[in-house]
């Protein structure tokens, strides 16, 4: 449990590190390489059998996020931006292998509560809060909100309630239409435009979560457990 407040405390951090000194585009598709580690480590680690339709989503899934965010348009490569993409993606296949293993035993609403209260803890000591700025505006206070609790505490809800039902493999791959999802709100709400590689991209990313629905989920059925 303290294993996995420390990576959703790692996890946050790390991501945002990316996207600051790589950009959005780079530093979500660096994240993103995480459902392809997961993949990697079931089958090596684990020793569990990954289908082959789930690997070929899995690379299908990362494609398309590199279409969809356009992962080439970097200004600089940035070493240290480089590097904390590269500890987002890690991080986040932990995170997703860890919860599998933990909504074995625990419901998602005990795990995520447990897991952010020692996430908290752990901030408070690296950061302690009377270094945070406090005079932001309403406007800015209102995002924190949104960012969360619909960015953070739901979404992160929703995936530990999917490993109680799917491997960590498969809820890793369904997670990459997050830039899909992203990129169709910008356009329909933000007036943003989608060039011709980004759709192809997204609709690549919607076949690799096909492709595990219809192929993938079932091979991969049963107890984490009996595995080991």
């Amino acid at each position: 449990m303290v294993a996995f407040g420390l990576i959703l405390a790692t996890v946050h951090v790390t991501y945002y590190w990316a996207l600051q000194r790589l950009g959005v585009g780079p530093g979500v598709t660096v994240q993103f390489l995480g459902p392809v580690l997961v993949l990697v480590w079931m089958a090596v680690a684990q020793k569990r059998p990954v289908p082959s339709p789930l690997w070929l989503a899995g690379l299908a899934a990362l494609t398309g996020t590199v279409m969809v965010t356009r992962a080439w348009d970097v200004g600089s490569l940035d070493l240290l931006g480089v590097v904390a993409g590269l500890a987002s993606a890690v991080t986040f296949g932990a995170y997703l292998l860890v919860g599998e293993h933990l909504t074995k035993r625990l419901s998602p609403v005990t795990l995520l509560t447990y897991g952010f209260l020692v996430a908290a803890a752990f901030w408070a000591i690296a950061q302690p809060l009377w270094d945070f700025p406090t005079d932001l505006s309403t406007r800015a206070w209102i995002g924190l909100v949104w960012v969360g609790v619909g960015g953070t505490m739901i979404p992160f809800l929703a995936t530990m309630a999917a490993l109680k039902r799917a491997s960590a493999g498969v809820v890793g791959v369904v997670a990459s239409i997050v830039p899909v999802v992203a990129a169709v709100s910008a356009w329909l709400f933000l007036s943003q435009s989608l060039l011709a590689v980004q759709i192809v991209g997204g609709l690549f990313v919607v076949a690799a979560v096909a492709v595990v629905q219809r192929w993938g989920v079932a091979e991969l059925e049963g107890p984490l457990d009996s595995v080991r």
